[in-house]
């Protein structure tokens, strides 16, 4: 029988970029021949946007996993909903378990993940080392060993090796993955514009866009953020955008400021740390975390700099868009992960 791989995945409806990501790698395993599919835990469960479909199938046994962890009154609901769910049925067939079905576990569902699957082989797939060392540590004190029952580890930036190897993890794999940079394409023609995600750091945004307002040293840019939309309308704002202030925190690659180098913003903010990999002092402004006052200087300068003369920065914007469009291709991303499955598959 033919080895399965199903990956567990939130059951969130808004845009995520890790969730995006399992469906991308359930896709492409799919096309190259390998039987793969995506594991929500509702029958009705869905991620909008996605252009092409892919295999999926609904289990209960993670939440049934999750109940020891969580405060009696949540407890008492999941136990009244778990049956009627499965009673009333939805959009996704049940899964049917298979002695041989390799579960690929998000990082920050580890502990649960492993409560629940104590048989089948185990992956587990890091997008966060930040969640991922805290889940590594829950597991442990759970009374997992994951030395032992994990059989293989994938990160997808260089804090995630960085995190294995801190505990003593060998053969981890490394797959850079894709926040399909054709998507953003670059646009040279910019309008007097600064976008921003608010997401991560509602509170700072708000400081940063008062500060901006009340120090009047942008002119006559305008300040628009990024909140609710969906992937295309992001796109469309980034190409217009000429700067764009990066809020990212505590990520393993951030896919936000990579998106605005793409359409060819010049960016300045916060790496989140993970994004040391690609944002540096060669492809935009990177600022110290958290330093707020340097962030609104920054991009005071940056804006100075443009208006008396941008040569240096629109060459600054192309650089970044191209390595942006190297380092982190659709096609860059797919043949890392077939090369990392057949080494997984032959073992």
């Amino acid at each position: 029988m033919t080895r399965r791989y199903l990956f567990l995945c939130p059951d969130s409806r808004k845009a995520s970029g890790g969730i995006a990501v399992i469906y991308d790698t359930v896709e492409t395993l799919n096309r190259a021949g390998y039987q793969a599919a995506v594991l929500h835990n509702s029958p009705n469960a869905s991620y909008p946007g996605r252009q092409t479909p892919v295999p999926a199938l609904y289990t209960q046994s993670y939440r049934r996993a999750v109940l020891p962890y969580i405060e009696r009154r949540k407890q008492l609901r999941e136990r009244l909903d778990l049956p009627l769910e499965r009673l009333r049925g939805g959009r996704l067939a049940a899964l049917d378990l298979r002695p041989d079905d390799v579960i690929v576990l998000p990082e920050y569902m580890m502990r649960e993940g492993l409560d629940a699957w104590r048989e089948n082989p185990i992956g587990i797939f890091v997008q966060n080392p930040f969640s991922f060392m805290t889940a590594y540590m829950h597991a442990r004190a759970a009374g997992h060993d994951p030395q032992a029952r994990v059989s293989w580890y994938i990160g997808v930036s260089e804090v995630c090796m960085d995190q294995f190897e801190l505990l003593g993890i060998g053969g981890a794999h490394a797959l850079p993955v894709s926040m399909n940079p054709e998507t953003f394409p670059f646009r040279a023609e910019k309008e007097r514009l600064i976008t921003y995600m608010p997401r991560k750091r509602p509170e700072e945004a708000r400081q940063i866009v008062e500060a901006l307002g009340l120090r009047g040293r942008i002119g006559d840019y305008r300040l628009q953020a990024l909140d609710g939309m969906k992937p295309d309308e992001i796109s469309g704002w980034m190409q217009r955008s000429r700067f764009f202030i990066s809020l990212q925190k505590r990520e393993s690659i951030g896919f936000p400021a990579a998106e605005a180098m793409a359409a060819g913003c010049i960016v300045v903010g916060y790496t989140g740390l993970g994004a040391r990999e690609y944002f540096t002092p060669e492809t935009g402004f990177p600022v110290t975390e958290d330093d707020t006052a340097g962030l609104v200087r920054a991009l005071e300068g940056a804006v100075a700099e443009y208006e008396t003369d941008p040569a240096r920065l629109d060459a600054m914007r192309r650089h970044a868009s191209a390595e942006i469009n190297r380092r982190y291709s659709k096609a860059a991303a797919e043949e890392a992960l077939l090369k990392i499955w057949g080494e997984l598959d032959a073992s």
